[in-house]
């Protein structure tokens, strides 16, 4: 016998050997799951609903000196005429840094582009805090991260109080009394209907929200000019008041838009309604606290104060206390950049591989920015696509659906990924933390039993796949499929990632190389645009996918948590013709996100979430990988920045930092724009 022929054989017997002993191995039982260390820079200061906002009548009413002047020159109604009969109070006893000084610019840099000023009809006005500029909606969620545990639900905003009926069908609200438009226009009840009426309940309007959202048969009446009241099939159907915020029930000026509609309007068409209003018809009209004056496409966007904003300090300030916001359109990455660099003032940071460089920054007496560490609201997870009804085009597709269904084969993968390895690929240090998938483990709820966390295995994840018949055969590192339509072939799955995050890209690395060392061949399918696209066709295997407020605010969110549509979850849709095939544990989920819908008891709502997530995680659901937190790069000239805020709660940054509170003081203010101007006053 030759030595290559004994060194072949002994080759052999080894990987025979090793073949035999993964075979006999066992997968590792369940561990206890790490709880997270906060990493925020301090903890939150907690408010109660009743005092973080609002509606009061107060004695007397200020604004800048500026504005008085117009209103002395007769080109404006006095402060008190243009603001409601009770105005919506912000507490500044609440507020890092008190009542503010009027004046002064915020410097946003967006890499989004607006769609048009129509909101109703689903166009968003680019992204980055300009639609949440536009859109002021029937309820607010983003600063109910602030509040005290006591009472935890929406805030108000254009309905300032509500109330349910005995048997909690009903839910009455009471609008703004004397609120206006940006442009002096009383905002009413009537906006309300038509958004609803000739929008969302409009099949042929492409409005973010749809009926059925609420529950199918719900109906909204009006009462008389600040009163509304809702009928809905459930009762006490609490997520639905949260349904109610940004960027769901937001009206638009229907003063000026319900002539456009075809619905009033002889010979008007769908498409010329939803596209009448450009990004260059200026001013546009909004309830927001600042109003688009100035639009140069792909440079610049700005925003002046409205005159009619219906918010006020304790002291009676009419806010905002900044005059002017401006949009400088560039990139998402472009916004970190020039935030660092002090040319702007305001950004997400999200990139893990760029915190240590940040913080080291942070370290110079010149760095011109504060950095605002908030929770680990920010995952990333693998998604196996579940279905067998949608986008399946041929046996061998049918073959990976089957296997992405069965718990053996999610388990396998599940325990080849080592997180903690993920998590210090993108950054070293304490800032990332193991993820099982399902909900936030730094929600208000969170109970370390509520996740079931299978740990990093992969002698057991080899061993479940040699149990479901895979085996190497042709020794090139890769299990291959023992028989149907795929058999003898290598075991190789797709995975569908964004080229626009350079971590999606950092992890799908990881998790090709995680998924090799077990015997999977995991083939990278990178897409330029985000991964919706890719989603939509339902011809995919795996994604990689960055969370969303779903799982961070589920109360809040649902809809989106269980099989309930034939398009929910994302990775395991139907169609109206041919709905999901359930897994059993699916119902389970179902009847779950059933009874915390109609659950009105905070304290049952989270221990109903928290059976949920057992369910979920011990299923393996979708196969989490690692959780991260984010933070504010706010310029320090900012005052009044929540400390803790997070950059991704009930709703982005932006909101979440009540930005309408925002100021600078005198000798911080930088140069105006447009210096001196009202939005539609000459």
């Amino acid at each position: 016998m030759t030595t290559l022929m004994r060194t072949t054989s002994a080759l052999a017997l080894v990987a025979g050997l090793a073949s035999a002993q993964t075979a006999m191995a066992e997968p590792l039982d369940p561990v206890p799951f790490p709880d997270p260390v906060s990493l925020a820079s301090k903890d939150a200061k907690l408010v109660p609903h009743g005092q973080l906002m609002r509606a009061e009548k107060l004695p007397a009413y200020s604004e800048p000196a500026w504005v008085t002047e117009m209103v002395e020159a007769g080109k404006l109604p006095p402060v008190e005429e243009r603001l409601p009969d009770t105005p919506v109070v912000v507490d500044t006893e609440l507020t890092p840094d008190g009542p503010g000084v009027y004046g002064g610019v915020l410097r946003h840099v967006s890499g989004g582009r607006s769609e048009g000023w129509n909101w109703m009809a689903g166009q968003h006005q680019g992204w980055g805090g300009l639609s949440m500029t536009s859109q002021k909606c029937l309820v607010r969620t983003g600063p109910v991260w602030q509040l005290t545990p006591d009472k935890v639900e929406p805030l108000p905003e254009l309905a300032t109080g509500w109330a349910w009926s005995d048997d909690g069908t009903q839910l009455t609200m009471t609008l703004l009394e004397g609120a206006r438009w940006s442009d002096g226009d009383p905002f009413d009840a009537d906006d309300v209907i038509f958004m609803w009426e000739d929008n969302i309940a409009d099949t042929n309007v492409p409005s973010r929200a749809q009926p059925g959202v609420f529950g199918e048969g719900t109906s909204l009446e009006k009462i008389d000019d600040v009163t509304i009241r809702w009928t809905f099939p459930d009762a006490f159907s609490v997520p639905n008041l949260y349904k109610m915020a940004y960027i769901n029930l937001c009206p638009g000026p229907s003063h000026l838009l319900k002539p456009l509609h075809p619905k009033h309007a002889d010979g008007a068409t769908y498409e010329a309604y939803i596209n009448a209003l450009p990004t260059d018809k200026l001013p546009w009209v909004t309830m927001g606290p600042w109003v688009a004056v100035e639009h140069k496409p792909d440079q610049l966007m700005v925003f002046r104060r409205n005159p009619y904003f219906w918010q006020v300090d304790d002291e009676g300030n009419q806010l905002p206390y900044l005059d002017e916001v401006q949009w400088k359109l560039s990139t998402w990455e472009d916004r970190t950049i020039q935030t660092v660099a002090g040319a702007a003032d305001f950004t997400n940071m999200e990139n893990p591989s760029i915190y240590l460089e940040s913080l080291k920054r942070a370290q110079d007496e010149d760095f011109p920015n504060q950095i605002y560490w908030g929770p680990r609201s920010l995952d990333w997870r693998i998604d196996l696509n579940l279905s067998t009804t949608c986008g399946v085009a041929d046996e061998g597709a049918r073959a990976i659906r089957d296997l992405n269904r069965d718990f053996d084969f999610r388990r396998a993968v599940t325990h080849a990924v080592d997180r903690e390895a993920l998590g210090q690929s993108l950054v070293r240090g304490p800032f990332t933390h193991p993820f099982a998938g399902g909900l936030h483990t730094e929600t208000d709820f969170y109970d370390s039993n509520m996740v079931v966390y299978y740990p990093f295995d992969p002698d057991g994840a080899r061993a479940l796949l040699a149990g479901l018949g895979f085996e190497d055969t042709d020794a090139d590192g890769f299990v291959n499929w023992a028989d149907g339509p795929l058999a003898g072939e290598n075991l190789e799955i797709t995975l569908h990632h964004t080229l626009q995050r350079t971590t999606d890209v950092s992890l799908t690395d990881s998790v090709v190389t995680m998924m090799q060392d077990v015997g999977i061949k995991v083939i990278p399918k990178p897409i330029q645009q985000m991964v919706e696209a890719a989603r939509e066709t339902c011809e995919w295997d795996w994604i990689i996918e960055r969370g969303d407020r779903e799982y961070q605010v589920p109360i809040a969110n649902l809809d989106w948590l269980a099989p309930l549509t034939a398009r929910v979850p994302e990775w395991h849709q139907g169609t109206a013709e041919n709905p999901q095939e359930l897994l059993p544990f699916e119902n389970d989920l179902v009847d779950l996100i059933i009874k915390i819908r109609g659950e009105a008891d905070t304290g049952k709502r989270g221990e109903l979430l928290r059976d949920y997530n057992r369910v979920f995680t011990e299923n393996i659901y979708n196969v989490g990988l690692i959780t991260i937190p984010a933070a504010l790069i706010i310029n320090k000239r900012i005052k009044n920045v929540p400390p803790g805020t997070p950059v991704l709660a009930y709703q982005w940054s932006e909101d979440n930092v009540m930005r309408e509170r925002f100021w600078v003081a005198e000798e911080d203010q930088l140069d105006e724009l447009l210096p001196g101007t009202l939005p539609g006053i000459d």
